[in-house]
């Protein structure tokens, strides 16, 4: 498993992925709710107009299925291509021995140029 911090925008998108599953699967509902009444009632046969119920709900709630998906898998590729967010923490030993290598000390004197 990746070990990063979720970032922002995948968060984001995840968000929207969800909200328009749920908005599919709620269409969803009131599209078969509405083939079964209609069958039910004797309006269509489902063995014959079997493409335009297929094409009634590709209509009503298949593209945000797919458009849910799709905002998943924008998701999912910046948090793969995120930038890892670590942190280096330094101590005061670390600091002075850092120091110590640049020779930052106060042993050198800048000279002016008159």
């Amino acid at each position: 498993m990746i070990n990063k911090k979720l970032p922002v925008v995948s968060l984001i998108f995840y968000i929207l992925a969800g909200l328009v599953l749920i908005f599919a699967v709620w269409s969803a509902v009131f599209s078969f709710q509405y083939i079964s009444t209609m069958v039910s009632m004797g309006q269509i046969v489902p063995g014959d107009n079997l493409f335009e119920i297929t094409s009634f709900h590709m209509a009503n709630f298949g593209q945000y299925i797919i458009y849910a998906a799709l905002l998943f898998g924008v998701g999912w590729v910046m948090y793969l291509f995120s930038a890892p967010t670590t942190l280096a923490v330094f101590e005061e030993d670390d600091l002075e021995d850092l120091l110590e290598d640049f020779d930052l000390g106060e042993d050198e004197e800048v000279e002016e140029e008159a």
